[in-house]
């Protein structure tokens, strides 16, 4: 096979400018690694600069000789005076930082070629996974070079604070505007100043709590208050149903009577209308059943490259989402931190706030109040550590059936939506009312 793409200047380049100038010893040994050279010399001449170094010793051309023979590398080199000749042909070492970034492009294309051979021959292998697992595990491989390419390092304060301080000023202008996705839900938008860019929100509760429910509330509404792209991964349901229930809300038409078909005039007057609404939103919903965590990340970022202006982005739910750690029987605590920390790294990397639907544990039911806990989070106390903002519903009429005066169930559908945790901002309580036929969410109207 020919030689993979490498730079024997900049290599030598390099290592001799680590020799001469301590600011090129202390960026290199900080942004290099031993397999980002090519030439078997070189990896060994950097691994002993680097052990010169930590021993808090003067790196020059006698004191890495000596490490060389000490360790007994000298001979392995191709010829012993190699270290003087690094040294002799450096030019410039204050250009050792665009020497470096020529290795490190190098680097880059050496595992581009890596991977690919790897696609190549593993392609017929009888083991090999379905198509789907084996196309984003490739696309995941390609990720991870192409993001290793970042070379930077710290950002002072001062150019932090300048970036900062434009956003401050173009947010001051617009004084009154989000700087997230709006809700729909002003009490809530208050408290986090809409669902922020890369944020990885958890929406929880026990079953028939209305999550679902919810979280299709903040697709409606994002979608109309902001015009752009919305994703629904809904692993639990099929794209019509989720549609079903979307349509019932816009159109304020009981979900049974849709169902069943028994509509009047007017109800059918109000879907139609809600039909063309929705279909002049930028919803998109897949709807995989057991959708892996590679396949989701891969789709999503997909969806990104098409439709730039992807706002949000729904999981339903996140106990369903499985992992090859999964399906090898391992832990599944493990598996749920891998799943966690994947949706967070995905949010993160396509800047969009992402949604996802959790299940509590039972430990709830056991308890005299059933308001969640963060500790009730299922199977992984990684999901709490993941998330920038853990929400909790809870509806009291769900458990108890107290009368009022007039004898009316009391405080039906009142839900108490608990912000738990919130990184980057208060926490609390918002009040809202469930509308259980529709399938719809409002704010619970304030009383003087």
């Amino acid at each position: 096979m020919a030689n993979l793409p490498y730079s024997l200047i900049a290599e030598k380049a390099v290592l001799g400018s680590m020799m001469i100038s301590r600011e090129a010893l202390l960026n290199c040994v900080a942004l290099l690694e031993e397999e980002d050279f090519y030439v078997k010399d070189h990896k060994i001449i950097f691994q002993t600069i680097r052990n010169v170094h930590r021993r808090q010793l003067k790196v020059d051309t006698v004191t890495v000789s000596e490490q060389l023979a000490l360790d007994g590398n000298l001979k392995k080199l191709s010829r012993q005076e190699y270290i003087l000749e690094l040294v002799d042909e450096v030019v410039s070492p204050s250009s050792a930082e665009d020497y470096l970034k020529i290795i490190k492009d190098k680097t880059v294309l050496r595992n581009l070629v890596s991977v690919a051979n790897n696609i190549v021959s593993n392609w017929d292998k009888e083991e090999m996974e379905d198509i789907g697992t084996y196309v984003a595990r490739a696309e995941q491989d390609i990720l991870k070079i192409t993001r290793s390419r970042n070379v930077g390092g710290f950002e002072s304060a001062r150019d932090v604070l300048k970036v900062l301080k434009e956003k401050l000023f173009n947010s001051s202008k617009n004084k009154g505007e989000l700087t997230g996705i709006n809700s729909g839900f002003k009490d809530l938008d208050v408290l986090t100043n809409g669902f922020q860019s890369g944020d990885l929100i958890i929406l929880a509760a026990r079953p028939s709590m209305g999550k679902t429910a919810l979280a299709l509330n903040f697709v409606l509404n994002a979608a109309e208050k902001t015009g752009r792209t919305i994703g629904i991964f809904s692993l639990e349901m099929p794209s019509e149903q989720l549609m079903q229930r979307m349509l019932s809300s816009s159109s304020n038409v009981n979900s049974s009577k849709i169902r069943s078909l028994n509509l009047n005039e007017n109800e059918w007057t109000k879907i139609d209308v809600a039909v063309n609404k929705l279909s002049n939103t930028k919803i998109y919903v897949d709807d995989t059943a057991g959708a892996k965590l590679a396949d989701i990340q891969a789709k999503a970022r997909k969806l990104k490259n098409i439709h730039d202006d992807l706002g949000l982005i729904i999981v339903d739910y996140l106990q369903l989402i499985t992992t090859p750690t999964g399906a090898k029987g391992d832990n599944r605590q493990l598996e749920v931190a891998e799943i966690s920390r994947g949706l967070k790294e995905m949010a993160r990397e396509l800047r969009v706030p992402v949604i996802a639907l959790s299940q509590l544990s039972r430990a709830v039911e056991k308890r005299t109040d059933k308001r969640p806990m963060l500790s009730d989070l299922r199977e992984s106390g990684s999901i709490e550590q993941d998330a920038d903002l853990v929400m909790f519903i809870y509806r009291d009429d769900y458990y108890r059936h107290e009368k009022d005066n007039e004898g009316e169930d009391k405080d039906v559908g009142i839900v108490e939506l608990n912000i738990a945790k919130h990184r980057n901002g208060p926490t609390g309580d918002v009040e809202l009312v469930f509308l259980k036929e529709y399938g719809l969410f409002s704010g619970k109207p304030k009383f003087e």
